[in-house]
């Protein structure tokens, strides 16, 4: 993810506060991957977690 999505202000509210959520590795809890990325304060979803799991595999598939 890009820095200039993380800091872009909410489309709804106009925050800047986000949360992202991770999705934790089922054997080993210490390693997540990036989930879903939403407005800590009206709940707005930047992106979802298919979403960012599509671009996870697109990465792979270029470092490939």
């Amino acid at each position: 993810m890009k820095m200039e999505e993380l800091m872009a202000p909410c489309p709804k509210c106009g925050s800047k506060n986000k949360t992202q959520h991770r999705d934790f590795d089922k054997e080993f809890r210490a390693y997540a991957a990036s989930g879903e990325l939403k407005c800590s304060d009206c709940g707005h979803i930047f992106k979802t977690r298919d979403e960012m799991i599509d671009e996870r595999r697109k990465e792979e598939k270029e470092n490939e």
